[in-house]
This record gives structure tokens, sequence and C-alpha cells, in this order.
């Protein structure tokens, strides 16, 4: 059974829609998603991209790395997404700009091995030192 939701930016010029029936939520506390969020690490819901749709996308860009890059509002900055070159099957939203976010709870935390000190691991979630296997 879907379980639609929806999402945006904190100005609301970047709005979507996902169903989060079957998406893996995790924490990732690499360098690169600590400083795109400000904060000790970032929350992401992995979706397969028919499961996912903007109503009204983003203008904001950034490539991170070789292959991968995440998207943000250009107006209030805030980050909505990661996006692999080698993944296009796959969207991962940060879920913490989901309007609706209850029920969502880390699966796996990945590269534990960066997690700040004084973050303690989330009870029960999948740890792996580096990216998930």
């Amino acid at each position: 059974m879907a379980d639609v939701r929806e999402g945006g930016c904190l100005c609301g010029n970047a709005r979507y829609s996902i169903d989060v029936e079957d998406g893996e939520i995790g924490n990732c506390h690499c360098t690169i998603c600590r400083k795109h969020s400000g904060a000790p690490y970032e929350t992401y819901i992995n979706v397969k991209a028919d499961k996912f749709q903007w109503v009204t996308e983003p203008k904001g860009y950034i490539k991170t790395g070789d292959e991968s890059g995440r998207q943000f509002c250009k107006n209030c900055g805030t980050p909505l997404s990661f996006l692999s070159e080698t993944s296009p099957e796959e969207v991962s939203i940060t879920a913490a700009t989901i309007d609706d976010p209850s029920g969502l709870i880390a699966q796996y935390e990945i590269y534990t091995s960066t997690r700040m000190d004084g973050v303690p691991p989330v009870a029960g979630a999948k740890q792996f030192a580096l990216g998930g296997e």
C-alpha cells in the first residue's frame, strides 16, 4: 500500500511528492553530508525514481563527487536531494524536508568512521564504517 507524502524547502519554491512505503532510511556521517547539511549527519530516504516526483524542481545543483551531486533550493538554501549518476533509478531525498516525517526511522548509518564525537549510534540501525553494502 502506498504511503505518499509531500515535502519541500523552507521557502516553498521547491516541492515534491514521495511514496515512502518501500523507502530505505539512513543517516550519512560523511564529511560532505555534514558540510551540506550543517549538521552532524544527514538523513536520507532512498526510493525508486518512479516513487518520487518534483512538483516544483529546485534550481540549485552542486556536483559533490565524480559521479554525484546534490539539489538544493537556490532561494533559501535547503538541501533536498542526493543524485548518483551510477544509480539513476534511485533518488535520495533529505528526510527532514518531508512535511510529515512521522514513523520514518533510520534503518542504517554509513560512514560511521567519521561520526562526530558525542553523536550516539541509532539503536537498532545497521552500522557501516564506510558506505553501505
